[in-house]
């Protein structure tokens, strides 16, 4: 057996806090998830796990370690992702030899150049975009438009590419089976060949549309939207039960996560209790959004237990490398926005290296979450509402009020956060930005020099003004 671990990252589409048992959720939807649960109580469970706002941010600051803001890719459109100048967590496992497959979403560019298997993965069976695509071919104005359906895509490599099937409704409801059969075949060749893998699994529930396979329709106690949620612990428990049949379970880090959280804008119905204790959903700033779900597993090297201990998406990156035992692998000649939470995720310290991150909205500076506070320049509700401005900046201590309803909490108002803690982060952040960041709307081989003196002076910094301009 390889000495190097195996890699399984199941990767949910819009999941949120209160969709899993072992977080006090699935029962106020009617559903039940007894296989996750019975994963948490094995693993380390991140009560503190954060995210970006939407699914292609979150996707691309994982895979490369940078937010989506410094790697350009914010948006799902078109001509849009990360360059090849950027290094992600596949390009370097496979300096170690590992096998690296990603199935469903990629999320991070869609055309020559920006496809998964340009950075590192040696395959990849999904779709480069998003999966409400599905509803395109019914709805009879897209008939009407002369426009082409979008497909299912399959890479065997850099330049290799090829379509596939419509993606339509009925290979939505199915897709996931054809990715369990994938995966699973994935990992047991990997372990026949005694090479290590990454499977970069994602699910394709719950986005929108939830069309429960034939045998979860009606398994719930709820409706449509419960049953992909026991879908989902019913695929994700087919996976660990391959673990254990090829004899790798303790050879493999597992982590179950979810990009961001429930959609709460464009498919609410079904959507009560969402967000768990918190508020809001799927492009809000609430903590419904930013935090979700995430779980992660490797016996004998991850210590069971759970913690609140803060936790970013992006650290991902130099975690892994580090667990896998490959610090070298982290890039140097680049800003990571991700911290090495190694030590912590072992269970060897008990705070996180982590106590703030900042927050966005596309290329917009929103906020930033520090300890138990979070500070907010611009406010949005859901999807459909407006991103507004805010007269005076938020400060709001989640601790006393979950549900982020006070702009302040009056009896002790804790401005020294926002001129001595938010103020100068927002700066470093600003001038590493202008230093280091890739313009959105890039092509795929843009390179970015390095930076100069007459950067100090970047727009970009001009935004910090607007944080004080009330004061």
């Amino acid at each position: 057996m390889t000495d190097k671990p195996n890699i399984l990252f199941f990767h949910m589409d819009n999941v949120s806090h209160g969709d899993f048992g072992f977080l006090g959720g699935a029962f106020p939807i009617g559903a039940e998830t007894p296989n996750v649960d019975r994963f948490a109580e094995e693993s380390k469970v991140l009560t503190n796990y954060n995210v970006e706002a939407q699914c292609t941010p979150t996707r691309s600051a994982l895979m490369t370690g940078r937010h989506s803001v410094r790697t350009g890719c914010i948006s799902v459109v078109r001509g849009s992702g990360i360059v090849t100048w950027e290094r992600t967590i596949a390009s370097q496992l496979k300096e170690l030899g590992y096998n690296n497959a990603i199935l469903g979403k990629w999320h991070c560019g869609n055309e020559p150049g920006r496809y998964p298997t340009d950075f590192g993965f040696d395959y990849w069976y999904g779709i480069g975009g998003t999966w409400d695509e599905a509803l395109w071919p019914t709805d009879p104005w897209f008939q009407k438009s002369g426009l082409e359906p979008h497909h299912v895509q399959e890479s065997t490599g850099p330049g290799h590419f090829e379509e596939l099937e419509v993606l339509d409704l009925d290979v939505r409801q199915n897709i996931d089976l054809t990715f369990l059969e994938k995966g699973k075949q994935w990992m047991q060749d990997s372990v026949a060949k005694d090479e290590p893998f990454f499977l970069y699994f994602n699910h394709s529930n719950v986005h929108m549309p939830t069309l429960p396979r034939e045998e979860y329709i009606h398994s719930s106690n709820g409706d449509s939207l419960a049953d992909c949620i026991q879908m989902i612990d019913g695929d994700f428990q087919q996976l660990l039960d391959k673990i254990d049949e090829l004899g790798i379970k303790d050879n493999t880090i597992v982590v179950f996560a979810a990009d961001n959280g429930r959609d709460t804008s464009f498919h609410a119905k079904g959507n009560r209790g969402a967000s768990g204790n918190f508020r809001g959903g799927y492009f809000s700033t609430y903590e419904g959004n930013n935090r979700t779900v995430c779980v992660t597993r490797w016996p004998g090297k991850i210590e069971p237990g759970k913690s609140d201990g803060m936790m970013h998406v992006t650290d991902w990156f130099p975690t892994l490398m580090n667990l896998v035992g490959h610090e070298e692998g982290i890039p140097t000649d680049r800003v990571l926005d991700g911290i090495d939470q190694s030590a912590f995720i072992r269970g060897e310290q008990e705070e996180s290296n982590r106590e703030y991150f900042h927050m966005f909205f596309d290329k917009l500076h929103v906020g930033m979450r520090w300890r138990n506070f979070k500070v907010l320049t611009h406010k949005i509700e859901d999807g459909f509402s407006p991103i507004q401005k805010l007269a005076t900046p938020h400060i709001l201590n989640l601790t006393v009020n979950p549900d982020e309803d006070q702009p302040v909490y009056f009896s002790v108002v804790s401005s020294w956060l926002l001129y001595d803690i938010y103020g100068p982060k927002t700066r470093e952040l600003m001038q590493s930005l202008a230093a280091d960041s890739i313009p959105f709307g890039s092509p795929a081989d843009y390179e970015p020099h390095e930076a100069d003196d007459d950067k100090k002076d970047h727009p970009l910094l001009e935004k910090l003004g607007e944080v004080f301009h009330a004061r």
